[in-house]
């Protein structure tokens, strides 16, 4: 199973009204607006299955004050994560 990623848009946050999304087969992306539908300055992207995505650039940071391989991987098991893994397909 793949994603997709929609530059530009925010999960709505609690008490705004519902954000209602199409996604057509070229990436255009249209979604509800306070007065009709909009479409999206950038279009969705497809992601392919992964495992779990972190911000490489924060890692990078806290890497370079601590350059080992222990340090590394205590660096990448405690970054924060951005977009689960997904599930495995069986």
């Amino acid at each position: 199973m793949s994603g997709i990623y929609i530059p530009g848009l925010r999960v709505p946050e609690e008490n705004e009204d519902e954000l209602w999304i199409a996604v057509r087969s070229d990436g255009t992306v249209t979604f509800n607006a306070e007065y009709g539908w909009t479409t999206n300055k950038g279009k969705a992207v497809s992601v392919p299955p992964h495992g779990r995505l972190i911000d490489a650039d924060a890692l990078v940071h806290s890497y370079y004050h601590a350059p080992s391989f222990h340090n590394l991987c205590k660096a990448i098991n405690e970054a924060p994560t951005i977009i689960p893994a997904e599930e495995e397909q069986t």
